[in-house]
């Protein structure tokens, strides 16, 4: 009963010093407002199946380079792994909305550009073209 014990009193401490250690806190500025966030690591890795990415629907609502920043900003803050997911995604959303195939191709052509255009790290991405 005593093994049984300390076996359970071992597990649980494990558990608990591995929950506490998958948290980190990551600092974001937006605007020049810090927010704080708790990132779970266990998810970190992971790529979200949907983007809220409303940083970038200003710039590819008018494709005007004012609005870049902050999808910019948004964007460096998107792990490498998923930095392409994210883009494609972002790129599906404005699709939607385009009126029509001459905004469907500039979309397409901000999306393919918007890694040189950040600066962002590592090699660009192939945006999958205009869906129409």
């Amino acid at each position: 009963m005593a093994k049984l014990a300390t076996f359970t009193f071992i597990l649980i401490a494990i558990m608990a010093f591995s929950m506490m250690s998958a948290y980190r806190t990551t600092t974001i500025e937006d605007n020049g407002h810090e927010m704080q966030m708790e990132i779970s690591s266990s998810f970190q890795n992971q790529c979200p199946n949907s983007v809220q990415g409303d940083s970038c629907d200003p710039y590819f609502q008018f494709l005007i380079s004012n609005h870049i920043k902050k999808c910019c900003s948004f964007l460096n803050n998107v792990t490498k792994q998923c930095l392409c997911t994210v883009i494609q995604q972002i790129h599906d959303k404005a699709q939607q909305r385009a009126a029509d195939e001459f905004g469907r191709k500039a979309i397409h052509d901000a999306a393919q550009s918007l890694h040189n255009d950040c600066k962002l790290s590592g090699k660009g991405c192939q945006i999958q073209g205009p869906k129409g």
